[in-house]
């Protein structure tokens, strides 16, 4: 086979219809290709010709037997240390330079490109991937950490778990903790940084590349044991239920989640972070190599299997944090909360009293939005708009409270009008949020349904992508602007109440409603109360939506696992297909109270 015919082969030109060859076609001239022939018979070297190495663009790296490469297992092969003869240091170039030719650079290109992971002749994230690490491998990784949290955080049953699975291997405890320790927080952050603040940029390899190649490293040291990890989790989660006694169900929850998330990290993201890598380092380096350890600075001493049974857990195989920092981390919450307004305080647990299923029935008695995930942020805030639309606007445009117009400085103010004003705003909230749902309905349609034609069909989607970001910013704008306003105007008619009492004239009698409206939460209630409620609602939702604290405020389309778990304390995101179910710890929220 000629060694054009062993590159079309790598890179699938077969499998490729004839508009996307020509289109890969441009693009490998566009990146300085020239078009070579094929050489009938390969030239046999003379003595004064340097050995070259024959490398495949696989995943595995296999030199030739007997030759220099597979001196001493090949670890000296790709050592850096000073003992090197310069015989030695000799192969480590030659495989640089095969490894970073003309023809790898184009197949690492073409697979990133293919893959959704960086433009064909960039090395920068595109955004598509940087929100399926923000959402789903995010949330992969903190189940990971829940487990661990589980089985080996609790001083009461973790020694007994640790001593159950020995019993099985000294290795169970080790692989539990160590996945536990993918997740850091502040990493993920970092690495999240420049796309959450801009969303619709790539963000290019290099200024992320200590945190994709430390989140790498940590699941590269556990490839190789995935289904040990499963083994383990099924048994610690066995043992857990014996000692805990709750019903039969809670575990096998856990533990579907906890082996899903291993199937979305390895089979859906570990290739897509090793071709981030190679594309870093502009090299074909096999997955499995004493090169790509040598590149992540991967230690013999670090790689699982050290642990003895009974042994605590070496410092690098991680685990859950310590009692005292997660003692810590409460104490900032509880600081945080304290700090802010009392109004605000009340609004959030006025949030908070309604679950997203209840407002799911309550709202969208057809079922127009099943498919929309829980995080999104469009959703909320519109679900949020609907609950005080029609639990609490009413104080705007009843009869039942006395508004009286005032004069100030010689002009009369017509309180009631304005108020009236304000209410009229809400109609855009609900225009707008229509458009909305019809793009995420094109959308989820699209994303169901790829069709045969790739680029055709991602640089639609890519188009639905940007038009679903740009009216979900719209609507959370306007929705935001309505609770401003309306939170304003009733902050005007609180002061009076309790200063002056000009405007309201009956604050002390009670609303009473007739036929339907006796079910909204203020029947029953004085008019004082009823404004105060209805302003803390409309306060609190103002500053979700807004920066710099707002969690339904910016450019990211919907929440992060992590406040879903501090905000609604559970592990769904959502029913929709687009979106992986989540599960996660504390964030720095003012609903995590």
């Amino acid at each position: 086979m000629g060694k054009l015919d062993k590159t079309k082969k790598a890179i699938g030109v077969d499998k490729i219809d004839e508009k996307d060859r020509k289109e890969m076609f441009e693009k490998f001239q566009s990146a300085g290709g020239k078009i070579i022939r094929d050489e009938e018979e390969p030239q046999p070297p003379t003595s004064k010709s340097k050995p070259s190495i024959k490398t495949r663009p696989s995943t595995k790296y296999q030199p030739k037997e007997g030759s220099t490469e597979s001196s001493s297992k090949g670890s000296k092969f790709f050592s850096s240390g000073g003992d090197n003869s310069s015989s030695q240091s000799k192969p480590n170039e030659l495989v640089d330079k095969e490894l970073g030719n003309f023809l790898n650079r184009m197949i690492i290109k073409f697979k990133c490109w293919a893959n959704k992971i960086t433009p064909f002749g960039s090395s920068s994230l595109l955004p598509s991937f940087m929100s399926e690490l923000n959402l789903e491998f995010r949330a992969a990784i903190m189940e990971f950490r829940l487990s661990a949290n589980d089985i080996l955080g609790n001083p009461e049953y973790s020694p007994k778990i640790a001593k159950a699975l020995d019993k099985f291997s000294p290795l169970f405890v080790e692989l539990i903790g160590r996945a536990g320790k993918v997740y850091d927080q502040a990493e993920i952050t970092e690495l999240m940084d420049d796309y959450n603040n801009m969303p619709e940029n790539p963000v290019p390899i290099r200024k992320v590349q200590a945190q994709l190649y430390s989140i790498f490293k940590k699941l590269y040291y556990l490839y190789p044991f995935q289904s040990t990890y499963k083994k383990a989790i099924i048994a610690a989660y066995d043992t857990l239920q014996k000692l805990e006694n709750k019903p039969a169900m809670i575990y096998a929850t856990k533990k579907k989640n906890a082996l899903a998330a291993v199937s979305t990290v390895f089979d859906r993201f570990f290739e897509k972070l090793y071709l981030a890598v190679i594309r870093n380092e502009n090299k074909n380096i096999p997955m499995i190599s004493l090169y790509m350890e040598s590149i992540l600075e991967i230690r013999e001493d670090e790689k699982p299997g050290k642990r003895k049974a009974g042994e605590e857990l070496p410092e690098n195989a991680g685990g859950p944090a310590p009692k005292e920092a997660n003692q810590e981390e409460e104490k900032k919450e509880e600081q945080k909360a304290e700090s802010l307004d009392p109004d605000l305080e009340r609004g959030l647990a006025m949030m908070k009293e309604i679950s997203i299923e209840a407002l799911r029935k309550k709202h969208d008695p057809r079922n127009e939005l099943a498919e929309m995930p829980d995080a999104d942020k469009c959703f909320l805030a519109y679900i949020y708009y609907k609950e005080f639309d029609y639990e609490y606007s009413i104080v705007l445009t009843t009869k039942k409270i006395n508004i009286q117009p005032t004069t100030i400085n010689g002009n009369k103010i017509d309180h009631k009008a304005k108020l009236l004003g304000v209410f009229e705003l809400s109609r855009g909230c609900a225009d707008q949020f229509k458009i909305y749902l019809d793009i995420f309905k094109e959308y989820s349609k699209m994303k169901s349904s790829p069709g045969s034609n790739y680029i055709e069909y991602s640089k639609k989607l890519s188009q639905v992508e940007t038009r679903r970001g740009q009216q979900s910013r719209t609507v959370r704008a306007t929705i935001r602007d309505y609770m401003e306003k309306a939170n304003a105007s009733l902050q005007s008619l609180i002061e009076d109440m309790n200063g002056p009492k000009q405007i309201v004239a009956n604050i002390n009698d009670v609303l009473s409603f007739d036929s339907v409206e006796s079910r909204k939460k203020l029947n029953k209630k004085t008019v004082k109360d009823g404004i105060y409620d209805a302003y803390c609602f409309s306060y609190a939702l103002a500053y979700r939506l807004s920066e710099p604290k707002g969690d339904l405020y910016g450019g990211i389309l919907e929440l992060t696992p992590e406040q879903m778990q501090s905000i609604y304390g559970r592990a769904i995101v959502g029913e929709s297909p687009l979106v992986h179910k989540t599960t996660n710890l504390e964030d720095e929220n003012p609903l995590a109270q």
